[in-house]
């Protein structure tokens, strides 16, 4: 196999937030098997969980970031800022990171002050980490958001204040990418679907829901939410900005 073929990131830096929740480790992995070397923040209070070491057997370079805790708009622009400094210029930003609550509007036990957080996490701080990564962005870099295909998708029991929060990233990524397309830099968002492992702990009866909902009658996997992303921040995908790419196994069919 040609050399930049089989590694089509070779030579960038890539940060991946939350590296080490839900399509994560995947996405990682992905990414370094591709050529890139990494920053990446986690949530475990571990130093350097067992994938990261696993990660360093490809040959890529892995710096290892905190997520803030206490979690706040200004500690992510701090961590991003501290991620340029240590790594230099980025080619590609990856943001993983939600916070989904389930409840009607008209629950009356509704907690306002953990919805406040959620489109906090959401949107804000997402946003945030966007904007400052940019900043610091080489041209011709890549940016993608990870998403839910229920922000697309009209009429969800109890999820709409998490669909708006995520319907609101689709739309600022939208105006991104024409703010920053004379820089060769692309906007995108991956919307995911039903995917295995960020629905570990679930009902029986809501995987059977989950499945039953979408076209391929199956759950998605890790590593196929990852292939979209790394196809995003390939350079075959330099002429696609501001769109919507859905790993949702025809959920929105």
């Amino acid at each position: 196999m040609d050399l930049k073929q089989g590694r089509p990131l070779a030579g960038k830096t890539v940060f991946l937030t939350s590296a080490d929740v839900s399509i994560g480790p995947a996405t990682a992995w992905a990414l370094a098997e591709s050529g890139a070397d990494l920053a990446i923040s986690l949530l475990s209070a571990k130093p350097e969980p067992a994938f990261v070491n696993a990660l360093r057997s490809t040959g890529a370079k892995i710096s290892v970031f905190e997520i803030p805790d206490p979690f706040s708009c200004e500690a992510c622009i701090r961590l991003v800022r501290r991620v340029i400094a240590t790594v230099g210029k980025l080619d590609v930003l990856i943001v993983n990171c939600e916070q989904k609550l389930q409840w009607q509007v008209d629950d009356l036990d509704q907690d306002e002050d953990a919805l406040a957080t959620q489109f906090a996490v959401n949107v804000t701080a997402t946003l945030a980490v966007i904007r400052t990564a940019i900043k610091g962005m080489n041209d011709g870099g890549r940016v993608i958001a990870v998403g839910a295909s229920v922000a697309d998708r009209v009429g969800t029991p109890g999820l709409a204040d998490y669909a708006a929060t995520r319907a609101a990233v689709v739309a600022w990524c939208k105006g991104a990418a024409h703010d920053v397309g004379a820089r060769g830099i692309t906007v995108n968002v991956v919307q995911l679907g039903a995917i295995d492992v960020a629905l570990q702990g679930v009902t029986a009866q809501q995987l059977e829901a989950e499945v039953a909902s979408n076209a391929m009658k199956r759950l998605g996997s890790a590593q196929e939410a990852a292939a979209a992303i790394l196809f995003l921040a390939s350079p075959g995908a330099s002429f696609i900005t501001g769109t919507i790419l859905s790993v949702d196994g025809g959920y929105m069919a």
